[in-house]
């Protein structure tokens, strides 16, 4: 790319324009991402840091006329797709304002915001819009694969609340799209939306939060040499019928603070009064004999959401992979195979893995997420009733750790194979069209690249969940 090139584009935007020959805005740019491993591997040819969605136009335009791939991220800068070689890299921000409506209970969410933006505006009017499980992740990076977060069972999946985008088109157009004005875009942007265009805003329909947000939350656990034990009761009690949607209770493998390998469940009680909700974690403790440590207490949901914040935290190196799994209840071997499975994953964790930022993590989904109309969105992770994650992060800038943390999580899917029933996009990391086919359907597949020739025939926006180049 000639310099003049680049140097017509820095003086058409307003934002800055950081290239690689700014050699020390240029590696802070890059060091932004939350993965250090991403960071590591994508070379950018430059970040376009824009002020608005005018810079957002102006960059479109010039990497299409140019040729030059885009990539796009937001503050959260979590999100595999939004870094790539010799790209340039639009970056959101800037863009992080939460505007909330609470008459019509409405969020107009710039697409640089992150959860705890979000979360830091609607919980004003006891209002709340489901987001990540982690508050520094971006919302756009979550919305756009479709999204799951601590309270799908009750709300869904953040697809199902979005009624509406602003968004920037190959074409450098900037449109409103919803059900009304183009129902087949509206549908394909919910669930696969990195791959038609850049979303500028989202609209997001708000939920009123019982109990004016406090919730019953905090892990409850045990050591580890009793995870087969509690693993087994907590299924068992996951696999009730007459559970309300507003009861979550997530199973994960940690490390306590001191390092020692722990389990615990996380319960996520919502509405319910303070005895009835303790009520619960009282059975809850009771699994294995008895906790080592309750954690659980009542708390404000905004909390929760940043309650694992430093768990996660920026500049470290990442791989993460999940499935959808679902079992018969009445099935005690398959609860002991799924149990069993667990157990033995953890036990071959790398030794070189994070004790700060290394789980597998089982979170109930079903609920509002099975519920919903399957047809209404290209979000397809509609079934199972689990979600299941292996997270590990290594400290090392080495090939060979980077190798064996993809496999550990490769390996996770494996073991539950027999109980997969579908892939979410967020965590799936595909690197193949066989792969791809786990998370969408075949005839969602094909509608959804008639769609793509349709409103990007040119593949402008080739970063998006087709691009398996970041997953490798």
């Amino acid at each position: 790319m000639a310099d003049n090139a680049l140097a017509s584009l820095k003086g058409a935007l307003r934002g800055a324009l950081i290239t690689r020959d700014d050699k020390d805005a240029f590696t802070a740019a890059r060091s932004r991402g939350w993965n250090r491993d991403l960071n590591a591997r994508a070379n950018p040819l430059a970040f376009a840091v824009v002020s608005g969605v005018r810079d957002i136009v102006t960059t479109v335009n010039f990497c299409r006329s140019n040729k030059i791939p885009i990539a796009v991220r937001g503050k959260g800068a979590h999100s595999p797709y939004g870094m790539a070689n010799d790209a340039v890299v639009i970056d959101l921000m800037k863009m992080t304002a939460v505007r909330v409506d609470p008459q019509k209970k409405l969020a107009y969410i710039q697409a640089g915001a992150d959860g705890g933006d979000i979360d830091h505006e609607t919980a004003l009017h006891n209002l709340i819009c489901i987001t990540g499980s982690v508050s520094h992740t971006g919302f756009a990076g979550v919305a756009l694969g479709g999204g799951l977060g601590h309270l799908s069972r009750w709300l869904g999946a953040v697809v199902d609340s979005i009624v509406g985008y602003e968004m920037v088109t190959a074409e450098g157009k900037v449109v409103r799209v919803d059900e009304a004005t183009d129902p087949e875009l509206f549908w394909g942007m919910r669930g696969n939306g990195a791959s038609f265009g850049i979303v500028t805003e989202f609209v997001v329909r708000l939920r009123d939060m019982p109990n004016s947000g406090i919730i019953r939350s905090a892990p409850i656990l045990w050591p580890v040499d009793k995870a087969k034990e509690v693993m087994t009761s907590w299924m068992e009690r996951i696999g009730r019928a007459d559970r309300k949607e507003t009861e979550t209770l997530q199973f994960v493998y940690m490390h306590s603070p001191d390092g020692h390998p722990v389990c615990g469940v996380v319960p996520l009680i919502v509405g319910e009064t303070e005895a009835a909700a303790k009520a619960t974690c009282d059975e809850l403790a009771a699994f294995g004999g008895g906790a080592l440590v309750r954690q659980d207490t009542q708390l404000p949901y905004t909390a929760l959401q940043a309650a694992l914040d430093g768990l996660l935290p920026f500049n470290q190196n990442y791989w993460d992979k999940g499935v959808f799994i679902d079992w018969d209840p009445r099935d005690g071997g398959a609860v002991s195979s799924i149990v069993n499975a667990a157990v033995k994953q953890w036990s071959e964790k790398p030794a070189f893995a994070s004790k700060v930022s290394t789980f597998l993590i089982f979170m109930e989904v079903s609920g509002a997420v099975a519920k919903a109309d399957p047809a209404s969105t290209s979000f397809a992770a509609r079934k199972g009733r689990l979600w299941c994650s292996c997270i590990i992060s290594w400290p090392d800038d080495d090939v060979s750790q980077r190798a064996a943390s993809k496999m550990w999580c490769n390996e996770f899917t494996a073991k539950l194979s027999r109980f997969h029933v579908t892939t979410y996009l967020n965590n799936a990391m595909p690197e193949s069209e066989v792969e791809m086919l786990e998370v969408f359907p075949q005839d969602t597949m094909n509608r959804l690249r008639s769609l793509k020739q349709k409103v990007d025939p040119d593949n402008v926006f080739k970063m998006g969940a087709w691009q398996y180049e970041a997953n490798m």
